[in-house]
């Protein structure tokens, strides 16, 4: 008799005591479902509910092999893996060949590059595609990112100016000229002029751009981005720019420079 009433006592309490037990060590639903965090919630730290995004734009610096400048683009989301870039890059370049030296009799002059012709600088204007490789999965991770760029390139040159000592060792005055190669030694060069002489004289050297590289995204603000950039970039002209006098080192029509970028930006949905 008493062994047959036990199942019956164990059906007839088991629910009760199961149900406690949950009650007491997880809460109520409604505290279930608040300790629960959508994917959002773990990777941003507003955890609002969020949906995909449209557009981006990015500006900062642009660091590579021969100079440095900036960098500035405008992207659309295409999908969720892809994004279509409008940018563009002014930047500086210098011969692999310059070497700056002063007046060795007057150290108050500034230094030059001899032989220098013209300053070069790069004006970019480019379209590019990038893929998203890896997503960012929790807060403070970093998304790692493709993209290559293709467009043009348009050279810019500016002419050097000097300032040029007369008549002789010990100078009398200096004179603001621009270089020229049969007239200025290294015995009449005070040093190198400001350089705003000769903006009203810049050159034009049209050619193509391509780069590839990598992008790593960080941060866990989703509208507000940090970007470090890493790649090779490649530019080429119809005609050597004229970096370098005649007669000094050679000029090329070639550039093949390593680069780094660090930019700010926002993305947004329209």
């Amino acid at each position: 008799m008493f062994n047959r009433s036990i199942p019956t006592y164990l059906r007839s309490v088991l629910p009760g005591v199961l149900l406690g037990g949950m009650l007491i060590g997880f809460g109520s639903s409604d505290e279930l479902r608040a300790q629960v965090l959508s994917g959002d919630q773990a990777v941003y730290a507003d955890g609002a509910a969020k949906i995909p995004l449209t557009d981006e734009f990015q500006f900062g610096l642009h660091m590579h092999t021969q100079g440095g400048g900036v960098t500035l683009r405008k992207g659309n989301y295409k999908g969720a893996f892809r994004i279509a870039w409008l940018g563009a890059d002014l930047v500086i370049l210098k011969h692999p060949k310059e070497i700056k030296i002063s007046n060795p009799i007057y150290e108050n002059g500034r230094p030059y590059v001899y032989g220098k012709q013209n300053a070069f600088q790069m004006l970019r204007l480019w379209r590019g595609h990038q893929r998203l490789r890896s997503e960012k999965l929790r807060k403070d991770a970093v998304r790692l990112s493709t993209h290559w760029r293709y467009g043009f390139t348009l050279g810019i040159l500016k002419p050097v100016y000097l300032e040029i000592g007369y008549p002789d060792i010990p100078f009398d005055y200096i004179a603001t000229e621009v270089y020229d190669a049969n007239a200025h030694f290294s015995d009449n060069i005070y040093g190198q002029a400001s350089w705003s002489n000769g903006l009203d004289q810049l050159g034009i050297v049209p050619g193509l751009h391509m780069s590839y590289a990598f992008d790593f995204e960080y941060g866990n603000e989703r509208f507000q981005q940090r970007t470090l950039g890493a790649g090779i970039a490649c530019d080429a002209f119809l005609t050597p720019p004229e970096i370098f006098a005649a007669g000094f080192e050679q000029n090329q029509r070639l550039f093949v420079t390593l680069f780094a970028t660090f930019e700010l930006g926002r993305n947004w949905t329209r």
